[in-house]
């Protein structure tokens, strides 16, 4: 599933810290518009972060990225910050 409104460009960095912390490297961006590029040790697919011509607040994620994304925001909620 793909998202252009979930990841605000203000938490790009915690985005990352949480992905680093579950096991995700990251590698450097391909193209102009990828902005986070990481891989797992455990999973085929690299996850992706995309910016997009026009987007002043948020990146589109999509297929592991989006995944993580999910599993980030509900962690956020958990911890009392996405309130």
């Amino acid at each position: 599933m793909r998202s252009r409104c979930t990841l605000h460009k203000t938490r790009l960095a915690d985005f990352q810290r949480f992905c680093e912390g579950r096991g995700w490297l990251a590698e450097a961006p391909k193209g102009a518009y990828e902005t986070l590029r990481m891989r797992h040790a455990d999973r085929r697919d690299p996850l992706i972060v995309h910016n997009r011509d026009g987007a002043t607040e948020h990146y589109t994620t999509w297929g592991e990225s989006s995944r993580e994304l999910t599993k980030f925001m509900r962690s956020r909620r958990i911890d009392g910050e996405g309130e």
